[in-house]
């Protein structure tokens, strides 16, 4: 059986822009701007939900576009330069960098080779 190319109502960019869009809300409101991956699933999924989305006329998530074109939501995240996950003792935390990321102009370098 042979399938036709999948038909989407939006582009890939759009979806991207929509997806980066809504997590970037999502992460700066949180505390540290970090927050654990399911949690970011259901806020993106409920924040989305009106956003009319198709694969062959049939009604999709921002979740199931993601999976088909970028391999997954952590597949997604790991494309984007200012989003990262960490993965420790099997709790997933997406965070974002920018914010997280320590001032390294305000470090004092000194030299005690004398």
């Amino acid at each position: 059986m042979v399938h036709k190319n999948y038909k989407w109502n939006i582009s890939k960019e759009e979806g991207r822009k929509i997806a980066i869009d809504t997590i970037n809300e999502i992460l700066t409101e949180q505390k540290n701007n970090s927050i654990e991956l399911n949690e970011l699933i259901f806020l993106l999924l409920n924040r989305t939900n009106k956003v009319q989305i198709t694969n062959n006329k049939k009604k999709k998530n921002i979740v199931n576009f993601l999976k088909v074109n970028f391999g997954g939501i952590r597949g997604f995240i790991d494309e984007l330069n200012n989003i990262d996950l960490l993965d420790e003792k099997g709790k997933v935390t997406v965070y974002n960098i920018d914010i997280n990321i320590i001032n390294l102009n305000d470090w004092v370098f000194i030299d005690d080779s004398d």
